[in-house]
């Protein structure tokens, strides 16, 4: 709920102040983290009701890493071009 809250306060901003690299990478990880936040909750909630072993939970947190891997370097590289920092 405190996430919806600073995305929209951000989103508003954005027409008064402009982009930030902050804010597109902010922007950019709130969804990749609403879905690697769902995924866990989904296996936990398996696990915790005896449907799923904890070793898909544990799994499925590491094949999530490349996803951030990826994600880091768009943020140090592309981020600070797109609002010429460079």
């Amino acid at each position: 709920m405190v996430d919806a809250v600073m995305l929209t306060a951000m989103l508003a901003r954005i027409p008064e102040f402009g982009f930030s690299p902050n804010k597109i990478a902010v922007l950019g990880l709130n969804p990749l983290l609403l879905a690697h936040l769902v995924r866990a909750a989904w296996l936990a909630i398996g696990f915790l009701r005896g449907r799923r072993a904890f070793t898909a939970l544990e799994g499925s947190q590491t094949r999530y890493l490349p996803v951030y891997g990826v994600w880091a370097p768009i943020v140090v590289v592309i981020c600070p071009l797109v609002v010429g920092f460079a």
